[in-house]
């Protein structure tokens, strides 16, 4: 049997959380570091990984390499289909700014196929891409245990796709900071199991 552990990144910095970052590298606040280094350090119990992957920016790729620190012979892996959604012309503006430019834009939940913002991407072109990643993952593990560092959208789009969720039904899957969702599968029947809390 195989299995991933997708895991959100800590917290960000106080002055991101009420803005629209989106796929932003934006670092993480100085609890959000203490709080990486906890849960890295809970890995050198396990076995080592196969794989660990992130999405490429800064508040990924610090938890990444703390679990990899474990592991001298650990690799990590770059793949931007882990990042979160683009927002577009959205990104860097405050949530409130968001809604005065668009009271509709909850759109992107009721609407996945059809709606975005301005330059970025609708819910269905995030979730594709997300989608294609974990079934290059399933296709080349045939067991043990990779790990991938995210963030809540695409974590969300995974499970919905897993568990053939409308968009409007993600919600218990959005994970807070440094959340766990686990998925295993046996290559002989193809299933793929979910865990809302990472756990075995």
């Amino acid at each position: 049997m195989a299995e991933l552990i997708m895991i959100r990144h800590a917290e960000v910095e106080a002055r991101w959380k009420s803005i629209c970052y989106g796929a932003s590298d934006v670092p993480l606040s100085e609890a959000g570091l203490l709080q990486s280094q906890r849960l890295a350090d809970r890995w050198k119990h396990r076995s080592q990984p196969i794989a660990i992957y992130h999405s490429g920016v800064r508040r990924t790729e610090l938890l990444a390499r703390m679990i990899a620190d474990h592991f001298p012979s650990m690799n990590l892996v770059v793949d931007k289909r882990l990042c979160e959604r683009d927002y577009g012309d959205w990104q860097g503006k405050s949530w409130d700014e968001v809604y005065v430019a668009d009271p509709d834009f909850h759109r992107l939940i009721h609407q996945p196929e059809t709606y975005r913002p301005p330059r970025g991407e609708s819910t269905s072109v995030m979730q594709s891409r997300v989608v294609a990643w974990f079934a290059s993952v399933t296709k080349s593990t045939p067991e043990g245990t990779v790990v991938a560092i995210s963030h809540s959208g695409p974590i969300a789009a995974l499970a919905g796709h897993c568990l053939d969720l409308h968009a409007s039904q993600w919600e218990p899957w959005m994970m807070k900071p440094l959340e766990a969702m686990r998925l295993w599968w046996d290559r002989c029947d193809g299933k793929v199991h979910v865990n809302r809390d990472g756990r075995r």
